[in-house]
């Protein structure tokens, strides 16, 4: 009924009716740590799926998960028999990190909510696999040679992404995957919003490293990977999901 309805509806209505809803659980947010906010947004399922624990589409949809999964598993292979120890940061249902375990000597899943946290360890940690729950943003990152970061920074704000970034260099490689609106004389770059469900994406904007106010160098910053973004039910441009090879320039 809920999908007949919007079919009906002029898309100017239901963008509008969107947008409203993300300022309400923005403004909602706004006082609310990461662990509260993400806790219910699995608690209340709003990233979709029957499990109890579930990402959203992008973490299932395999023309989005499996080029991913392609690329990091042979870059992660180009390492040799010294396979490197990963730590995927926002790894959420590990319906993805999983896939990329057999490439790595030690992976671990960093994330904010201590429900997803107790299952995976109990469910999926092992000697070489565990699960830590932190703030990324705030606390100290566990040691590791690579670092994966798939779609979380389009959930942060600008100050939490910037904390993020900071603390980085202490990796030989990041990947950072994200959700960009197609190239166009309207995108925003770098829209700062609340921590939560939504994306910069439906504003039409993006997390673009090498803008201010994050100023990453071009240099540093390789593209890997670029397939089609998800539908949104075909009210919003679905845009591309890019993944970029980062190199932190050590101090000297």
């Amino acid at each position: 009924m809920r999908h007949m309805l919007k079919s009906l509806l002029p898309r100017f209505v239901v963008r509008g009716y969107r947008r409203y809803k993300l300022v309400l659980e923005e403004r909602r947010n706004t006082d609310r740590s990461p662990g509260e906010v993400f806790s219910e947004i699995y608690r209340q399922r709003k990233w979709g799926g029957s499990e109890r624990f579930c990402s959203g589409g992008g973490s299932a949809t395999d023309t989005i998960v499996g080029p991913y999964v392609v690329a990091v598993s042979g870059f992660l292979r180009s390492f040799g028999t010294e396979k490197p120890r990963v730590v995927d940061l926002g790894c959420g249902d590990f319906s993805v990190g999983s896939r990329l375990v057999a490439d790595c000597s030690s992976y671990v899943g960093v994330d904010v909510v201590p429900e997803l946290v107790a299952h995976l360890q109990a469910t999926s940690g092992g000697d070489h696999v565990r699960f830590l729950c932190l703030d990324m943003a705030r606390d100290e990152l566990p040691a590791g040679d690579v670092c994966l970061i798939r779609q979380v920074f389009q959930h942060l704000s600008n100050e939490q992404i910037g904390n993020v970034l900071a603390k980085l260099g202490r990796y030989r490689v990041v990947l950072v995957t994200e959700h960009y609106p197609h190239d166009g004389p309207s995108v925003v770059p770098n829209r700062d919003k609340v921590h939560g469900s939504g994306i910069r994406l439906f504003r039409n904007s993006g997390v673009y490293l090498d803008r201010p106010p994050f100023n990453v160098p071009k240099a540093n910053l390789e593209l890997m990977l670029e397939v089609p973004g998800h539908g949104f039910d075909g009210f919003y441009d679905p845009g591309v999901i890019r993944t970029f090879r980062i190199v932190f320039p050590k101090p000297v």
